[in-house]
């Protein structure tokens, strides 16, 4: 196969650039002028060439079926490539993809920082005289120099291709090759209507809750008059100050006062990067996620609860924001899905470019318009979507790597498993699927399998039941519960530091209420410790993941896991498939893991090892489950973690989608004894399946 390095420039302004535009969006738009091309066959010198001697080579020159194109962020290059000629070469290699899974997602992956770091010469300077001037403005000199810089690009990103593709296996090649061209080959269609009034209904909602807090004026918490979502600046009747806009409510110093006003004082918390001189910093927690957050959306002062639920409002722009930038994707064509490949730590990908494609709502009962993504991505004519997900994937490695062999057994023979966990729990039989009264309990046996494995303690699981976790309902549990679970609530009440956390959770709960309902999740935690101790035992594998990563630290070897399928190295734990989960600079201080993540250091410990593990597991075997599906000729085209979606023609939807699940369910060679399971469905949009 040949190999062909590119890189093309094209114009750009203050306003038109891909810093501000999504980079589908940069490349349809009409101002798109390509300015020079670089290009590097095989090991040969570089060269460029003009738009028009370009568009000569690529279409006359060039056997693209047995090419493989090599480019530096090929989403950019491969997508002009293929909508401007319909060219689609035989292979994309794509430099930042392998630069994820190499070097780690936030270490520095630009084509600039991987020069100085591979020590493979310098990147030139960045052409600044081409902003905002036209081929035709350019000198003869300004022409050719820019060429050149074209070029030295060219040579620098094959330069890296040559470092990095004896590190990849093939099959992590075409795993990136797959991931380009969802992004390059667009399938999808979208239903702008809807997403249009998604945007408009969004805005709506967001001009009422500021219309709430408008009525409260900061200065005497009178009443004012008008409203504007952008510029709100109300005079209040009163005292003729003015009320709350939008402005303060996003700022976090200005909401700081807003509440103050309210005679409540905000709560500060470590933020999670150093100032400029390296030291710890105090922000305010103000995320939703933040308990003092859930305290003000729970509040028994209204005034305050509008104020809050104002800012989360403003501040979350997931429906309006995307579902805007997904009506403009849809009006242009049809839709790229932008993953950024190995873009998390655990080389799951990740999405990137505004246009997030991943952890779109299925439902949620509070908020059912979070869905409008889901619903507004179609097939196009002719064709459905096909959408195929792991069932219970990472409890089911879980439990295969740390030798629990009951819970194994019961995966393997499909027996229900949440029933059977809540029947232990409950010293009784469970049946969820049957019984109706057994809803909650069967919830309770799901968020057990599900979540206790990875260290889950019982206040983060006590504080989501009350939220609603894992697609159910609010859960709270009463005095009932803990007679039918049979819990002794003097084991909780005799310690101090429980007692305390019950006191500071969020919620509108009474104290006596959050104690009984905290009491019996502390149980539930407690006894599948108890029932699973191959994985939470003190001989488990949660105990075996300290040592793994001391032997990391040590860059000693040692075989682990079912079968021996991982095994650690220098900073590293080796996968199966050749691909290494990398904790670079990992080290202990005063007995306390942690490593180098490419901009800080992060905490790492037993049980976050071992959901880093089964979740890098899982991405491993998913993604050899997606090759095989697309080498069958299945158009894969959107890769949601463990669930693979596909577009295929209408008549061979059912065979497709039982083909994907005959795949999906099917172990790889490496994972002898490990019981997957599948299921899937056929839509004609993305929400139907």
């Amino acid at each position: 196969m040949e190999i062909l390095t590119w890189d093309i420039e094209c114009y750009y302004d203050n306003k038109y650039s891909l810093s501000k535009m999504t980079t589908e969006a940069f490349c349809r738009d009409p101002r798109f002028e390509l300015h020079v091309t670089g290009f590097k066959v095989n090991d040969t010198p570089g060269f460029w060439l003009l738009p028009d001697r370009m568009e000569h080579f690529i279409k006359n020159e060039v056997d693209w079926a047995n090419t493989a194109l090599i480019g530096h962020h090929s989403q950019f290059d491969s997508f002009v490539l293929n909508y401007r000629w319909g060219i689609k070469p035989a292979l994309h290699i794509d430099t930042l993809s392998m630069a994820r899974v190499l070097d780690g997602p936030k270490a520095g992956n630009s084509l600039h920082d991987l020069c100085v770091r591979h020590g493979i010469g310098a990147k030139g300077d960045f052409i600044t005289f081409a902003k905002g001037k036209h081929l035709a403005e350019f000198t003869a000199g300004e022409t050719r120099a820019y060429g050149d810089y074209c070029v030295n690009d060219t040579e620098r990103t094959y330069g890296l291709a040559q470092i990095f593709l004896p590190q990849l296996p093939a099959s992590e090649l075409q795993l990136i090759d797959l991931t380009v061209r969802m992004f390059t080959e667009p399938v999808f269609v979208g239903d702008v209507e809807k997403l249009r009034g998604a945007v408009a209904t969004e805005k709506a909602r967001k001009i009422e809750l500021l219309r709430r807090i408008n009525l409260i004026c900061s200065v005497c918490l009178g009443y004012g008059t008008t409203v504007d979502l952008l510029q709100v600046h109300v005079p209040c009747k009163k005292c003729k100050g003015t009320g709350v806009d939008a402005k303060p409510i996003g700022s976090s110093d200005q909401f700081a006062n807003l509440l103050r006003a309210q005679n409540v004082e905000p709560k500060m918390k470590i933020s999670p990067t150093l100032d400029d001189k390296g030291n710890q910093r105090y922000i305010y927690a103000f995320a939703r996620t933040d308990s003092f957050m859930q305290e003000l959306l729970e509040h028994e002062d209204e005034s305050v609860r509008f104020l809050a639920e104002a800012r989360v409002g403003v501040k979350s722009n997931i429906i309006e924001t995307r579902a805007e930038r997904f009506a403009n994707c849809a009006s242009r064509g049809p839709m790229p899905v932008y993953l950024l490949h190995a873009g998390a730590h655990t080389l799951r990908p990740s999405g990137g470019d505004g246009m997030n494609f991943l952890n779109m709502s299925k439902f949620n009962a509070k908020r059912p318009e979070l869905t409008v993504l889901r619903q507004s991505i179609k097939a196009p004519p002719g064709h459905k979507i096909v959408a195929v997900d792991s069932s219970q994937g990472e409890a089911r490695i879980l439990s295969w790597l740390s030798h629990q062999d009951d819970l194994t057994e019961a995966f393997r023979q499909g027996r229900d498993v949440y029933s059977e966990h809540a029947s232990t729990v409950y010293g009784r039989l469970v049946d969820r699927k049957r019984v109706k009264e057994d809803f909650i309990p069967g919830q309770v046996g799901k968020i057990g399998i599900l979540s206790y494995g990875f260290g889950s303690g019982w206040y983060k699981s006590a504080t989501e039941l009350l939220k609603g976790a894992l697609g159910a309902p609010p859960i709270q549990f009463a005095a009932k519960d803990m007679e039918a679970v049979g819990v002794d609530p003097s084991r909780f009440l005799n310690n101090p530091k429980k007692v305390a956390l019950v006191h500071s959770m969020p919620s509108r709960l009474e104290f006596n209420d959050r104690l009984i309902h905290c009491a019996v999740v502390d149980a539930l935690v407690y006894r599948y410790r108890q029932k699973y101790k191959a994985i939470c035992g003190k001989q488990g594998f949660w105990s075996l993941m300290e040592t793994v990563i001391d032997h990391m630290i040590n860059g000693q070897e040692m075989v682990f896991g079912a079968h021996g399928v991982m095994r650690t190295g220098k900073e590293c734990i080796y996968l199966p498939g050749g691909l290494k989960l990398n904790y670079r600079g990992i080290s202990r201080s005063d007995g306390d893991a942690s490593y180098f993540d490419g901009r800080e250091r992060q905490k790492i410990y037993s049980t976050l090892a071992v959901e880093n593990v089964v979740q890098t597991l899982h991405r491993v075997i998913v993604a050899e489950q997606m090759l095989k599906i697309a080498d069958a000729g299945i158009k894969v085209a959107l890769w949601p973690y463990d669930e693979v979606v596909a577009v295929v023609p209408e008549d061979a939807a059912e065979v497709a989608k039982e083909y994907m699940i005959q795949v999906m369910k099917t172990s790889p060679e490496w994972a002898t004894g490990l019981p997957l399971a599948a299921e899937g469905a056929i839509g004609n949009t993305y929400a139907e399946c």
